[in-house]
């Protein structure tokens, strides 16, 4: 009975979201959306031109990398330089990456999970998409097709902090006001994705609520925000980065237990205060924990589960070399990601510790 009720709540509550989006966005939405898909659909084309072109030029076995998320995302430009990389230090493969889009990641997983155990695709395995999972099969918050078993991953090549935006007529501390007195709106991808986990666990400790509106991508949901349809954007440090700079978005809050530097404003350096630590918010109660809401954001590189050990021995010590190469280090530090190293079965682990941890902040959010 208890998942029956709380499957109707969810459901009514991805219904309410995609209603504000509509009600409260109006045409200002539908013509961020349009705009936003006109130029997925040609940068799109335009990279699929550049796969082939790679793919023409590399002289060694093709690889394909799945990328479930749209082209010029953080996942996408991640994805596209990690296989220029690996070709130019293993020549003898030419990675190449494709986009499978739709259901915010869970289209591509769910083809991967059913392709042959010895296929030579990777897949882009974020984070988020293994936490819907889990809490899609625990509590029937939407339907899930796949079973994540299936998808091994074996290499981390995005460990990202999730920031917290907002314009810079507000601040955390009219947010959190904002959010106790009638609740605020976040754009996102999905109800549920690892920002909301992350942002609606922290909010309801702090008595408020936090509705998702739904757009496609992160530039569309970075839009929502610059366009005032929405309150917030947490998003990573990639996405906003330019308009930090430009004033146009102000990071507010550090979803991590160390305070965030690299930003610059208009002013200069910019620190950015975090959900628990030392550099701990002043605008959150210092009695209370937040730590529940820092997690894992990126992803990994997976295999499918049943490949060979050679092979996904191959392949982790190509990422392992990427992750020696000045290019790559230095790329990552460009747009303010992590450098964060996990491999093999270790890999595997840090995604049931992180799928743990996910379920419990879902607990804290819905008060289940």
């Amino acid at each position: 009975m208890k998942k029956q009720v709380l499957a109707g709540v969810m459901a009514a509550a991805m219904t309410a979201a995609l209603a504000a989006c509509g009600s409260s966005a109006g045409s200002k939405t539908t013509t961020a959306a349009v705009e936003s898909k006109a130029a997925e659909t040609t940068a799109a084309a335009e990279s699929k031109e550049e796969s082939k072109e790679a793919a023409a030029a590399g002289s060694g076995k093709t690889v394909k990398i799945i990328c479930p998320y749209g082209v010029g995302g953080t996942a996408d430009i991640i994805g596209r330089k990690y296989a220029e990389v690996a070709t130019k230090l293993h020549p003898e493969y030419n990675f190449i990456v494709e986009q499978q889009t739709g259901g915010d990641g869970f289209a591509a997983a769910t083809a991967f999970s059913q392709e042959d155990v010895n296929t030579t695709d990777l897949l882009v395995y974020g984070y988020g998409v293994a936490y819907r999972h889990d809490l899609g099969k625990q509590y029937q918050t939407e339907v899930v097709d796949f079973d994540r078993n299936e998808i091994r991953p074996i290499a981390t090549i995005d460990d990202r902090t999730w920031i917290l935006y907002t314009t810079p007529d507000q601040t955390l501390e009219t947010i959190l006001d904002k959010s106790k007195n009638g609740g605020i709106k976040m754009s996102g991808g999905n109800p549920l994705s690892d920002p909301h986990l992350a942002l609606g666990s922290l909010l309801a400790q702090e008595g408020g609520k936090v509705m998702v509106v739904p757009y496609d991508g992160g530039a569309a949901q970075k839009k929502g925000l610059t366009d005032g349809e929405v309150d917030v954007f947490v998003g990573t440090t990639q996405a906003a980065q330019e308009d930090v700079e430009a004033g146009n978005l102000v990071p507010i809050l550090a979803f991590s237990d160390r305070e965030f530097k690299g930003f610059k404003g208009p002013k200069g350096d910019l620190a950015v205060p975090t959900v628990a630590g030392d550099t701990k918010a002043k605008e959150l109660d210092a009695s209370k924990d937040y730590t529940g809401s820092i997690l894992a954001a990126g992803g990994s590189l997976a295999v499918r589960k049943g490949a060979s050990k050679e092979w996904e021995d191959a392949m982790i010590q190509v990422a392992k070399d990427v992750w020696a190469s000045d290019e790559y280090s230095q790329f990552i530090s460009s747009i303010l990601l992590n450098k964060y190293e996990v491999y093999g079965e270790e890999d595997v682990q840090h995604y049931e510790d992180a799928c743990k941890k996910a379920v419990e902040a879902f607990k804290q959010l819905s008060g289940k």
